[in-house]
């Protein structure tokens, strides 16, 4: 459980620029939580790296399930003053976080963005998207809200002001034992958790996407990162691919052949590096199977979504 020492680089001009118009105020921090047994990190997941460090942000990487950092992984975050930490597996992401938090990384944070490695993209630029969410002056944000069991952000990419992330409400949240926890009761206390808390303590939830005012979000909430995956990237709003849905395909749609047409020519994202990803990791086996109902309503959702 070690971080890699990085020196100050060389500030150029154009990154004074970017600073001067960064969508976050300086000091906010990125934990980002990766799975990494073999101590490497993707191309992708150093695509989106390197786009969250044009918002302002200090990004600390923690690398789960290795013991070991390579030398290219290694040379990668001191290039772009990056801090890359490793930890044994387990909490998934939010004993990732909890083991970043414990270090003392958000200590003097004007914001804290919480990330993880389930997406690829972005797909488009991020600061305009912040700009849009006015991140600066929010006290919790995120791209997705989701009324999918009980409104919450999604937990893929949730930032919190300091103020509120030194609520009691949310700091035990992030205080809980998720090492000890099964992958389902870590989505209830922590992702679904967090929201609760919350609101809870009187916060709405902004997000550039939101299915809160939906009446048939009402009736049947969906995961709109599997309902609405076509719009979100021709848009630009939610210009993220989650992983699960291409590798997995849960409610058996059969449009995701053709994720690779989404791929904007202009993003700078490779579409090669989902085909690699897709060659390397099979289907995982679902601990619930989706229901004929269930494949329905995403199949019909997915129909009216291809029309926005």
């Amino acid at each position: 459980m070690h971080s890699v020492s990085i020196s100050p680089a060389a500030i150029s001009e154009n990154q004074v620029e970017r600073a001067l118009s960064a969508p976050l105020p300086a000091g906010s921090v990125c934990l980002f939580a990766a799975y990494a047994p073999n101590g490497n990190l993707p191309p992708y997941t150093c695509f989106y790296l390197k786009n969250l460090k044009l918002c302002g942000l200090n990004v600390h990487v923690v690398l789960s399930g290795c013991s070991v950092i390579t030398e290219k992984t290694r040379q990668f975050c001191y290039r772009h003053t990056f801090t890359v930490w490793h930890r044994p597996n387990g909490g998934l992401d939010f004993g990732a976080w909890r083991f970043l938090i414990d270090k003392g990384i958000t200590r003097a944070a004007p914001y804290i963005l919480f990330a993880n490695d389930s997406v690829f993209g972005p797909l488009a630029p991020l600061p305009p998207l912040l700009r849009t969410l006015q991140a600066d002056t929010q006290p919790a944000w995120g791209l997705v809200a989701s009324r999918a069991v009980t409104p919450h952000l999604q937990s893929w990419f949730v930032g919190l002001s300091r103020t509120t992330f030194e609520q009691d409400a949310v700091q035990r949240v992030f205080s809980l034992p998720y090492e000890s926890m099964t992958r389902e009761e870590i989505i209830w206390h922590g992702e679904l958790g967090l929201s609760v808390a919350l609101r809870s303590a009187g916060l709405s939830l902004h997000a550039l996407w939101t299915d809160e005012n939906n009446a048939f979000a009402r009736l049947f909430p969906t995961n709109p990162m599997h309902s609405h995956w076509r719009s979100f990237v021709r848009s630009g709003r939610v210009p993220f691919l989650k992983q699960e849905l291409l590798r997995d395909n849960p409610f058996a749609l059969p449009e995701i052949k053709n994720w690779r047409s989404l791929i904007p020519a202009k993003s700078g994202f490779d579409p090669d590096w989902i085909e690699s990803y897709l060659a390397q990791n099979s289907p995982r086996s679902l601990q619930k199977s989706s229901t004929w109902k269930g494949r329905a309503l995403y199949k019909m959702m997915n129909m009216l979504d291809n029309f926005r």
